[in-house]
């Protein structure tokens, strides 16, 4: 007696356990509908009630859960073979989950109402006749929601018109028809910021006049735990990819513009950002584009002999005159123009410059580092290690053999021209200044560490949509892959000493990375008197990658599903963004742009997603913390990490080449431009069922790749010539030849390979990535 007693308690807790559980995953607010079905012996003919409550009121013997019930359904009808009762309640089930037949059951007057509401429900269905089918030759489920988004939106422009003429008033029907074909939240829609005002800074003054009311609420919105989390991943994220291109830049300008130009300027452009930003959540940091442009800009003025600096001085003015000019004729709404076709050009571009350039400073390694049989040298005088007795040198001649024989590990150097020491880490530097030559172990060790940084960061990424530990932990994996990457290759590189690698060039404090050739203030003197009015033209071209790189980042940001409803600052983000720019002209730092994947993380970091979806369903966005304070902390906490100089100076250049690769690598995701170039060496039968293989002529699917293609590599032409300063017109020209492939594909066509991808279909969470169509 007691045992049952025991189980009888453990199913009540069970019971509630489950209801409770249940009830935890309804949205707060919701109302039930109670469908009831019955046959009974004294009724002739079936008998329908359908109720709307004015109110809803709990009835716990009816529902499984205790939610207030607001509609009933009720049928009982004779029993017969002919109908099917517990058929029709599904039916009535399967029309009140759909929100917009339940939205017009909320104002039904009548039953003609709930007909009318029936019939568009029927409308908008997929029907599939009876046979095998088989899924692979089912529509795709992206291909059936936009057919049903085109009916409704059809049938919505219709009544609008009907609104906007002379007709008389909408009758109630044409009302409920307008709510079935709307989404039925009764919000005014956002307005367009592709839309022109016509009247001069029409967009600058609506962004300001939009988003500065809410001035307190983006305060407000940061005070949580959410955006402490947000603020800390943001940071590692940001601090990462700023080493990166900061040594980088280092490399490419001859150290003019180094990590601490990175770091000080990524801290003042984003706090003033973030400050006044009309899109706070966009994050800014210099990018590819940008360096590639300083590396042209630097060759240009090393070959005419003028001052790289004081050039950008003049070219971050015009960027101010340029931005304001362009703003002023709502130039911004012709970003639409950079349609996929050029985006994934430049996409591409951008990805093979990252490999190629990670490929040649390895074998620039190579080159400076030979792997040889035997290390033998002359006439040298070097320093121990300490591992022998201090104040001890040896004299090398050319009889000494293998220096792996030698326990000191000796660093050392073979050069024709007499080499000198560095006291400072005892090292051999010869005359060249560009560091130790023919080191033992140096290339092998820097490809380790190379492909190392690379492939762990590239499979913790891979790590975030597998199926091992839990949600929470793959994703925290994958999202610091490449801070922890950098972390664990760094600890390696320290453990071995004995082996030379080049570390990053950091200087103490906020000082510039080399004092003796530049301050902070750059002098605007030392030009021809035509520079100043001549630097238009490459300020025009920088324009071009920042207006690019920053509308497209903002687009993708403030896309409808990802739930922002503060708007955006298209007009007006680009003109604060040219400002900061021209001050960083003075200041000799490097340009900036909003970044896409980093804009597009941060996003994702911020979004809070639903826990009470139901089993089976894909959680939902419920909320985004639209605030200032994550992305202003964010570029604080960078700014500061310029006093982590020894840490940084760690750090050996083979790592960020990792990461540099890893970049390259991680962009060819979710570039559909890729994705039909491997189809040009598959057999048609095994192409895979996507848009543009369906709806697109398999010869043409290879014309449009291939004149992309073509378009690529004379991009790469011009980026590898004398005329490289010039890539981002040749950039802007992939637009008229795009109008062009009208002529010779259909609409229907163009959408498949050019329109927006969707992902509707894809079991694992997209990665940054592959959300993104321009790389860092």
């Amino acid at each position: 007696m007691q045992e049952e007693t025991y189980t009888s308690s453990q199913e009540d807790i069970k019971m509630r356990i489950q209801k409770e559980s249940i009830l935890k995953r309804i949205p707060e607010g919701a109302e039930a509908t109670t469908v009831l079905v019955g046959s009974v012996d004294f009724l002739e003919q079936p008998t329908i009630a359908f109720v709307r409550l004015a109110e809803g009121i709990p009835m716990p013997s009816i529902t499984e859960v205790p939610i207030p019930v607001r509609f009933l359904f009720i049928l009982l009808g004779p029993k017969t073979a002919e109908l099917d009762y517990h058929e029709v309640g599904r039916s009535i089930a399967t029309l009140m989950s759909n929100e917009h037949f339940h939205d017009i059951a909320y104002r039904a007057d009548d039953r003609k109402d709930l007909l009318s509401a029936i019939n568009e429900f029927l409308d908008d269905s997929i029907v599939l006749p009876p046979g095998k089918w088989e899924r692979q030759a089912l529509l795709p489920f992206d291909e059936l929601r936009a057919k049903s988004d085109m009916i409704r939106n059809r049938k919505k422009k219709a009544i609008d018109e009907k609104i906007k003429s002379k007709q008389p008033l909408m009758t109630s029907e044409e009302e409920k028809k307008l709510l079935a074909a709307s989404d039925g939240d009764g919000k005014k829609p956002p307005k367009n910021p592709l839309e022109k005002t016509n009247r001069l800074w029409g967009g600058l003054f609506n962004d300001i006049k939009r988003r500065y009311p809410m001035y307190m609420s983006d305060i407000k919105d940061g005070l949580n735990a959410e955006t402490l989390a947000a603020t800390i991943f943001m940071y590692f994220a940001a601090l990462s990819t700023a080493i990166t291109f900061g040594g980088l830049a280092s490399d490419k300008t001859h150290n003019l513009i180094g990590i601490s130009e990175t770091l000080v300027s990524c801290a003042f452009v984003g706090l003033i950002f973030h400050t006044l930003a009309g899109q706070p959540l966009v994050i800014i940091g210099t990018t590819g584009p940008l360096l590639l442009f300083d590396e042209a800009l630097n060759q240009f003025c090393i070959a005419n002999n003028y001052s790289f600096l004081t050039v950008r001085v003049y070219i971050g003015m015009w960027l101010t005159i340029i931005a304001l000019t362009v703003s002023a004729f709502e130039g911004s709404v012709y970003v639409r123009l950079f349609t996929r076709f050029t985006q994934e050009i430049f996409s591409a571009l951008i990805t093979l410059i990252y490999i190629v350039e990670t490929a040649m400073k390895l074998i620039y390694v190579y080159g400076r580092n030979p792997l040889l049989a035997e290390y033998r040298y002359k006439n040298m005088t070097v320093m121990p290690q300490p591992l022998l007795e201090p104040d001890t040198n040896s004299t090398l001649d050319s009889s000494v053999g293998l220096l792996a024989e030698s326990l000191t590990a000796i660093s050392n150097a073979t050069t024709a021209a007499v080499a000198t020491l560095n006291d400072d880490d005892n090292l051999l530097i010869p005359a060249d200044g560009l560091g130790p030559k023919n080191q033992p172990n140096t290339a092998l060790f820097c490809t380790l560490l190379t492909l190392g940084t690379f492939s762990l960061a590239y499979y913790l990424r891979l790590f975030r949509n597998s199926h091992f530990l839990g949600r929470n932990a793959r994703r925290a994996l994958g999202d610091f892959g490449v801070p922890i990457s950098i972390a664990i290759f760094v600890c390696l590189d320290y453990m071995l000493p004995q082996v030379f690698t080049e570390k990053l060039s950091v200087p103490e404090g906020i000082s510039p990375s080399d004092e003796s050739r530049r301050g902070w203030v750059i002098p605007m003197d030392g030009l021809p008197s035509w520079m100043p009015f001549v630097a238009g033209i490459p300020a025009l071209l920088v324009y071009i990658l920042i207006f690019m790189e920053t509308h497209i980042s903002e687009l993708i940001v403030d896309k409808p599903e990802r739930g922002l409803k503060k708007g955006s600052g298209l007009h007006m983000d680009i003109v604060l963004l040219c400002f900061l720019n021209t001050v960083c002209g003075f200041f000799g730092m490097p340009w900036h742009c909003a970044a896409t994947v980093r804009s597009v993380t941060h996003v994702s970091a911020v979004t809070i997603m639903s826990k009470t979806h139901a089993p089976g369903e894909s959680p939902h966005i419920t909320d985004v913390k639209e605030q200032r304070i994550s992305g202003f902390f964010v570029s604080l906490m960078v700014g500061l990490s310029v006093t982590m100089a020894p840490i940084l100076r760690l750090i050996p250049m083979s790592v960020l080449f990792g990461v540099f690769l890893y970049m390259g690598i991680a962009s060819m995701s979710g570039v559909q431009f890729f994705d039909r170039l491997r189809l040009f060496f598959m057999p048609v039968k095994h192409h895979p069922q996507v848009p543009f293989v369906r709806r697109v002529p398999t010869w043409k699917m290879h014309v449009f790749t291939f004149v992309q293609v073509l378009a690529l590599a004379m991009l790469w032409t011009v980026k590898s010539s004398s005329f490289s300063l010039a890539f981002p017109f040749f950039l802007i020209m992939m637009v008229p030849i795009r109008k062009q492939m009208e002529r010779i594909f259909t609409p229907l066509e163009l959408r498949a390979l050019d329109g927006s991808q969707p992902n509707e279909g894809a079991e694992d969470e997209p990665d940054f990535y592959e959300q993104a169509p321009i790389p860092a």
